[in-house]
């Protein structure tokens, strides 16, 4: 994969940076209150943020459908791990691919490439962020995003977080492996009832999948699946997973 080919198809990249959606957490460099929206608005309203300062920082790779389910990632992350929350918004790639399933293994996969790109691109652009800690940088997608935060195989992130997509070739993958180090900490959540990734769920009824990412990471002694009875595709309905994700994240930073 060409990441930079891409990069120069789709030349508004700067886009899925300047209006990427940030989380900053109450109290940081005096935040009266958490902030919440768009990179773009925080430097407008804050153009003299300076702090030495910094964050552990959670890079999130959106669905999709867009940035819907981030919306709620981003408040437990924020409020919960006071973790710093930044999510490329691909939405804003002028003629980007798009698809509706099912649709050809060709489609899905010039996403999955455009989403690569993202990653790359936008691990570039955080370095101009005096207030991250690239020490402590974590990579989280959910359901297209989760493959791209899977597949990824730089080495920047410190662990990853999975929801809503099992880790497995298929009707929406060919060539899936994943790209993290194998003692990185890895979480992966997808519920029984997922319509696009379960086992039984209606796109993978003619292929051999499990439905989660327990195969892909069985030589991965750091890694945690978890499988959620009677749950869909949008596992932030179901209790128990605010608190997976939010006890993934203050153990591992704790481990520095």
């Amino acid at each position: 994969m060409d990441i930079n080919k891409i990069l120069e198809k789709y030349n508004n990249f700067k886009d899925t940076y300047k209006y990427a959606y940030i989380g900053l957490p109450k109290g940081f460099n005096g935040l009266s209150k958490p902030y919440f929206g768009t990179l773009n608005s925080f430097l407008k309203q804050h153009p003299n943020f300076k702090t030495k300062e910094k964050l552990p920082t959670l890079f999130y790779m959106h669905g999709s459908a867009g940035f819907s389910k981030g919306e709620t990632y981003r408040k437990w992350i924020v409020n919960e791990t006071n973790f710093i929350f930044f999510a490329p918004n691909s939405f804003k790639i002028k003629n980007r691919p798009t698809y509706k399933t099912p649709a050809s293994i060709k489609k899905y996969e010039k996403v999955h490439k455009l989403r690569q790109a993202e990653i790359v691109y936008n691990l570039r652009k955080l370095q101009s962020l005096e207030f991250i800690d690239f020490k402590n940088l974590f990579l989280m997608g959910n359901s297209e995003g989760g493959l791209a935060a899977a597949f990824y195989k730089g080495n920047e992130f410190k662990a990853r977080i999975v929801t809503a997509y099992s880790c497995e070739n298929g009707y929406y993958s060919k060539d899936f492996k994943i790209g993290a180090r194998r003692y990185d900490p890895f979480l992966n959540i997808i519920g029984t009832h997922d319509e696009y990734f379960a086992k039984d769920s209606k796109p993978s009824k003619d292929y051999d999948v499990q439905g989660h990412c327990t195969q892909a990471l069985k030589k991965f002694p750091n890694a945690k699946v978890v499988i959620l009875p009677q749950t869909k595709h949008d596992i932030t309905k179901n209790i128990y997973v605010k608190s997976e994700i939010t006890n993934f994240l203050n153990l591992w930073r704790k481990k520095s």
